[in-house]
């Protein structure tokens, strides 16, 4: 048995359940690389059955003494939990190795927040450039604010789904969840500025009906959505560290900080759970730092 085989029949079935592109590629990286380990130090046993505990423990030790991080590593040893239990399901393995297998302390850390005159400088920043890609770039910081999208969401709008008689996007989030999430007016004219006056140039002939496009008329990669982000933060003069997701985080806050309702905001950002969305109740005050809102 070739240990990467196995590994690749795992990976076609969070396809199938409908596991999102990101994921498929997170969980192949990490398993892949422990496969690797394993042709090293299982070369004439290939089999799922003589993986032990101590061999997972070694693996996770030796991640440790290659400068590992801890919330790398936890993502690791959750890929492997992961993993196994769909091994122990399918009865390729007798007892799971992972099952006492504890994953590193991860301190969490405060997401990083922009106040609402920062986020309006941000945008502004972006009008600064030469068209066409000021009115694209306007347009997408636009609505991923608006909207609390994540980048890959936001890369993905496709023209259908966008209404702009009710001023809504309807947004594919994580796995199979759909949403529809509504723009603000001011979110809605920059989209349709874009598309109006700026995206059929970018277009030309292409064939596509992927809403942000470079102008090549290409989709959209992840990469260049967090460089043009970073581009206009510094233009406008906000420091930190800030990426595309620093706008989800803050329009979270800034609706919470404005009385919308926690189970509203949930829906909006298409949280699974509440209690992500609890972590955006406090504010940031003047410095940025984060103060708790009165219950």
């Amino acid at each position: 048995m070739e240990w990467r085989s196995t590994v690749n029949e795992f990976l076609d079935s969070l396809q199938t359940k409908g596991a999102s592109a990101n994921t498929v590629m997170a969980y192949r990286n990490d398993l892949t690389q422990f496969a690797t380990y394993l042709s090293t130090v299982l070369p004439e046993d290939a089999a799922w059955s003589n993986v032990t505990t101590n061999t997972v423990g070694a693996y996770v030790q030796r991640l440790t003494e290659q400068n590992y991080t801890a919330s790398t590593i936890a993502r690791k040893v959750a890929a492997l939990k992961t993993f196994f239990h769909w091994l122990s399901q399918r009865e390729l393995v007798m007892e799971d190795p992972t099952l006492r297998l504890r994953s590193p302390k991860v301190e969490k850390r405060t997401p990083r927040l922009l106040s609402e005159e920062e986020v309006n400088r941000l945008f502004e920043s972006a009008s600064k450039m030469p068209p066409p890609r000021s009115l694209r770039d306007r347009a997408l910081l636009e609505v991923i604010y608006a909207t609390g999208m994540r980048v890959s969401e936001a890369i993905a709008l496709r023209l259908s789904d966008v209404d702009f008689e009710t001023n809504t996007i309807r947004c594919a989030g994580r796995g199979t969840r759909q949403r529809t999430v509504p723009l603000t007016p001011q979110a809605a004219a920059a989209l349709r500025a874009y598309l109006d006056n700026a995206r059929g140039d970018m277009v030309n002939n292409a064939d596509t009906d992927f809403v942000f496009v470079n102008p090549l008329g290409s989709k959209l990669t992840r990469q260049a959505v967090w460089q043009l982000t970073r581009q206009h933060a510094q233009t406008a003069g906000i420091e930190g560290e800030l990426t595309p997701h620093t706008l989800r985080h803050s329009r979270a806050a800034h609706m919470l900080n404005n009385g919308e309702d926690i189970r509203r905001v949930q829906e909006w950002l298409g949280h699974a759970n509440l209690a992500t969305t609890q972590m955006y109740r406090p504010r940031a005050d003047k410095e940025n730092k984060l103060v708790p809102i009165n219950p």
